[in-house]
């Protein structure tokens, strides 16, 4: 039986679990739901070439420290494969078409928290996400050949991975913004319980970073989940933002191309 090629902790951990594999997301990661007499989520991921999930055990374990996250119930690397159980946390993640009905209102929650994690003090925050780190990654990515060019955006398709790392190397910001990041944050990546928030997941980029690589995904994710961009100057105007950066916007944007 395929469970028992897990670690023996996690085996008697989960030993009473229905598994449903769990579909959403971009993550390299397999993920499960897990069902029983708690429920669960189960990420297993290869160290090489993916990295592993310890960045994303260790992540969450500050986080719920100053926000919402779900908690890490077991984590342990066995045979260069990565297994991390987090329990699961009540509502439905922003995305859901149930927060749709009232787009407003999603558009203000979604400004509002991300605020809430950008003013936590990125002297405490120990990852380092800025942009010339997450540079130097994605360069590592291409390297190797692991960047889907199927899944490029509309406009960048056709083009290489090389030519757009060649656009972000020439075109970097003169200076970061620094605050503490979630570096994924789309509204698959957290998790709404009556319109507030039960937690952010997926935080394997979380770090220290531009506020830019967050504001750009959010609000190219939101356009798309909206299928339009009328609430765009509502949310920056929820978050606190008078003047915004539409160059970052763009330059964040495209670096995610390659993550």
């Amino acid at each position: 039986m395929w469970i028992n090629t897990l670690p023996t902790a996690l085996q008697r951990l989960i030993r009473f679990a229905s598994w449903q594999p769990e579909g959403l997301g971009m993550s390299s990661a397999q993920t499960f739901r897990l069902d029983g007499p708690e429920p669960f989520y189960l990420k297993i991921n290869a160290v090489e070439p993916w990295g592993g999930l310890n960045v994303e055990a260790e992540a969450l374990t500050w986080l719920r420290a100053y926000l919402p996250a779900p908690e890490v119930v077991f984590y342990e690397r066995m045979d260069e494969t990565d297994y991390l159980l987090i329990r699961a946390l009540p509502g439905q993640p922003a995305s859901d078409d149930r927060w749709k009905t009232n787009p407003e209102r999603l558009t203000e929650t979604l400004a509002v928290t991300m605020r809430a994690l950008h003013e936590l003090d990125p002297r405490t925050c120990p990852f380092d996400q800025r942009t010339a780190t997450k540079l130097r990654a994605v360069t590592s990515r291409v390297q190797h050949g692991l960047v889907d060019v199927d899944d490029f955006d509309e406009t960048n398709s056709g083009q290489t991975p090389e030519t757009i790392l060649s656009r972000l190397v020439a075109e970097q910001p003169a200076q970061d913004d620094l605050v503490v990041t979630h570096g994924d944050f789309c509204l698959p990546n957290l998790i709404l319980n009556d319109w507030t928030l039960s937690g952010f997941i997926d935080v394997g980029r979380l770090g220290v970073g531009d506020r830019y690589q967050d504001l750009a995904l959010c609000i190219r994710d939101l356009t798309d989940e909206l299928n339009t961009d009328q609430y765009n100057d509502t949310f920056f105007a929820a978050y606190g933002l008078p003047t915004i950066d539409d160059a970052k916007l763009r330059y964040f944007q495209l670096l995610d191309e390659l993550n």
